[in-house]
């Protein structure tokens, strides 16, 4: 299991700043010690509807164009960070103001290794595995939490029996989670967020798929060189060619076709604009 740190001194929040668009997505610009703040702050106990964080990549691009209810789940999520180097390019060339890429697997890191919880928090991780679950458990042990945390396991074909889910959600809400890490795959975690936030209660939903397990150390994270040179996507499939080479050759065709409909239309818009006449 990863190690922990020395607890720093409490992150305070900053303000919300505007959004910005790209490729349909409104992005929040705060980097990775702002996020895991807004996420850290206790919710009010007015709140009774979850707030949910998602870190969009290619991937959830190429899905969007092909699942609307995957696209208005990411519409209406309450903060999203711009994932992915090829996006996060893409944003800027196209005049994007992002302070960069925001992993899901650095806000995980910060909030569980690295962030003070208020004794108000209650942690219920969803995760893929028995291995995940028993490393979550010796983690809350770790970091002396065992009190506030509670994890399941999802069951096979998650998110496919909607009687289960809300039950699951009941489950989640009962418990006054404050924070909730869905450690699935996406589109999982964020349609069953989108779905069933009213029965959540006032926590937020974080959709970071395997970033539970590489903060816990169940899954190495590629090293810094790699990173540097924007191979982190050769690195994971390295490591597991049979479950992403084909994730990885679908999402990169689809994150393209949104490239160039995103272009066209922009070149449409361009030229359908009447000009402002000059004064002489």
């Amino acid at each position: 299991m990863a190690s922990t740190c020395p607890i720093p001194t409490p992150i305070v929040a900053a303000a919300p700043r505007p959004r910005v668009q790209a490729l349909g997505i409104s992005f929040d610009s705060t980097d990775v010690a702002e996020t895991a703040a807004l996420i850290a702050q206790l919710p009010s106990k007015r709140e009774n509807s979850a707030r949910i964080y998602v870190t969009p990549n290619i991937q959830h691009v190429a899905e969007m164009r092909r699942n609307p209810e995957l696209r208005r789940a990411i519409n209406e999520a309450d903060l999203l960070t711009c994932d992915g180097f090829p996006l996060v390019s893409y944003a800027r060339l196209s005049g994007c103001r992002l302070p960069g890429r925001i992993t899901g697997r650095e806000v995980a890191e910060r909030l569980m290794l690295h962030t003070p919880l208020a004794p108000d928090h209650v942690l219920f991780f969803l995760v893929d595995s028995a291995e995940t679950a028993n490393a979550v458990k010796e983690w809350a042990r770790h970091r002396e939490l065992a009190g506030r945390v509670l994890v399941e396991v999802a069951p096979p074909r998650f998110g496919e029996d909607r009687v289960a889910c809300a039950a699951l959600a009941q489950r989640i809400r009962e418990a006054r989670t404050t924070i909730l890490f869905l450690g699935l795959g996406a589109p999982k975690c964020e349609l069953f967020a989108s779905r069933f936030r009213g029965q959540l209660g006032g926590c937020w939903a974080l959709c970071i798929g395997q970033s539970v397990r590489v903060a816990l150390g169940l899954v190495n994270a590629p090293p810094e060189l790699w990173v540097k040179l924007r191979m982190e996507w050769a690195w994971r499939i390295i490591k597991e060619p049979r479950r992403l080479s084909r994730r990885y050759a679908s999402a990169s065709l689809g994150f393209a076709a949104a490239v160039l409909s995103d272009v066209l239309s922009s070149e449409r818009a361009r030229l359908t604009t009447p000009a402002v006449p000059t004064r002489s």
